[in-house]
């Protein structure tokens, strides 16, 4: 038995595929795929085709089909079935996340809280994202980063800035606000704020933040900076996150310290709204549920993620208070999605 790996452009989703299929343990293929214009077509009117993927990607799909295909995303979908058919339906279906299509197309569907799929037979539902553990902090010189640090007062509290990422703003004002909220919490304690930004985080916004911390501080920004997000992970005694990323919360949950999530601005737009309000009216009214669940089931609806629900789930699990939990129940999730895997190509 073999694997076909259908990656796309996004690291996060490649390194979850990835991680399913080193658990699964069977031989796998990786196949980059590139999509062109066509991939902003709704997976219901693609179909199963590889019309939305560039030539030199459509080349390396060939005979002969493996038995499963792990991909995850919205445009991977319609080539994922493209595969499936030409093996005459051998080939069975393994998506990671949320896959904007009928749920019954997949065998299995591994997501987590804040895409709000429905509970179904083919649907399993994880709390941690399937990436592996320490993937953040290999090659990463610790003790280099610790000198860098030492003059700081601890506890050193890392604060893990996101940026943009719809429905989430993360603009000057609310960077602003994180800064105060920090600098307070370092005060506080007798420690120090170490702020790292990511790629999305807008100059304005950093500086913004920089501006408002009023404590002892190291900061460290995009593309101007060595970036210590992997060693904070390591070194930092705890950690603030923004609440725009699923993995940056799973990231700082995993490395055992106690994390806080600093909550960002909604801007929803009107197909955003709808998906959201109606999902709000079905957790509120239970006989509203079979309806939403059932345009979701269909591909007909889908709600802008919920990261509020997904940061909720993980507080309610006690997987932001810090110690092993985070990386233990992690390990166990990914080995129940390989155990489910594995026992449907054993079929």
């Amino acid at each position: 038995m073999n694997l076909w790996l259908l990656f796309g452009n996004r690291v996060g989703d490649n390194k979850q595929i990835l991680a399913l299929a080193d658990a699964i343990g069977l031989p796998f293929a990786v196949k980059q795929l590139r999509f062109n214009r066509a991939s902003a077509l709704p997976n219901v009117l693609l179909g199963e085709t590889l019309a939305s993927v560039t030539p030199d990607a459509r080349s390396q799909l060939a005979a002969p089909w493996p038995d499963a295909v792990i991909a995850s995303g919205r445009r991977a979908v319609p080539a994922a079935r493209w595969v499936r058919a030409q093996s005459g339906g051998a080939t069975r279906l393994f998506h990671v996340g949320r896959p904007w299509a009928p749920l019954d197309w997949f065998d299995l569907v591994v997501t987590t809280p804040q895409y709000g799929l429905p509970d179904r037979g083919n649907v399993l539902s994880n709390l941690m994202p399937m990436i592996a553990a320490d993937a953040a902090a290999n090659g990463v010189d610790l003790d280099a980063w610790s000198r860098r640090f030492a003059h700081l007062p601890r506890p050193w509290i890392a604060v893990m800035v996101g940026g943009n990422s719809r429905p989430y703003v993360l603009d000057a004002a609310a960077a602003a606000r994180l800064g105060r909220m920090a600098g307070a919490a370092a005060r506080t304690a007798g420690g120090s704020v170490i702020a790292v930004s990511a790629p999305r985080t807008g100059a304005a916004a950093f500086a913004a933040l920089r501006a408002a911390v009023e404590a002892p501080a190291y900061f460290a920004e995009w593309g101007k900076d060595e970036n210590p997000y992997a060693a904070l992970l390591k070194l930092a005694d705890r950690i603030v996150v923004t609440g725009d990323s699923a993995a940056m919360a799973a990231d700082a949950a995993r490395s055992g310290k106690p994390v806080t999530v600093f909550d960002l601005p909604v801007r929803q737009g009107l197909r955003g709204a709808f998906g959201g309000a109606f999902r709000a009216a079905a957790d509120r009214l239970p006989p509203l549920r079979p309806a939403f669940d059932a345009l979701v089931d269909l591909g007909l609806l889908t709600s802008v993620r919920d990261l509020g629900a997904y940061h909720r789930a993980l507080r309610e699990a006690g997987l932001l208070d810090g110690g092993d939990a985070a990386a233990e129940r992690q390990r166990l999730e990914i080995d129940r999605a390989a155990e489910r895997a594995r026992a449907l190509l054993e079929r």
